[in-house]
């Protein structure tokens, strides 16, 4: 990719376990995070006026992950019964945009969703044109 921009949202104020933790471990039980996600999107021409994407465009992920601040756990997201760790966060994110968003938005591809857990903490997936993009 030619081109690449970044989006943060955040924060994000979420609750979450990981339930397959050993007890006694403090992040088994339900705790909160102030999560920031980072999309990173690429392109190797640009749209009028000048972008990869318009960040407004941009503007239904944002609702989507402040909705998260209303549910009990992000357990909810993995109906399969997988831990919502960030890994797993960062994937279901770039799934999210493919679904929702990359249709709209054919110009530029998702390269990476990084999730925040703290200030010093973060997990990132690649998508498959980031690894692409790499090569």
């Amino acid at each position: 990719m030619r081109y690449t921009v970044q989006k943060k949202i955040g924060p994000i104020s979420a609750m979450h376990a990981i339930n397959s933790l050993p007890e006694g471990h403090e992040c088994r039980n339900l705790h909160g995070h102030n999560l920031y996600v980072d999309l990173t999107l690429g392109a190797d021409k640009l749209t009028e006026p000048g972008f990869v994407i318009d960040f407004n465009d941009l503007a239904p992920v944002e609702t989507y992950l402040r909705s998260w601040s209303r549910m009990e756990s992000l357990g909810e997201l993995f109906p399969d019964g997988r831990d919502a760790t960030v890994e797993h966060l960062a994937e279901h994110v770039a799934d999210w945009y493919a679904t929702n968003i990359a249709p709209t938005a054919p110009s530029c591809q998702l390269l990476s969703v990084t999730v925040h857990e703290t200030d010093t903490c973060s997990a990132t997936y690649t998508t498959t044109a980031g690894l692409e993009a790499t090569r």
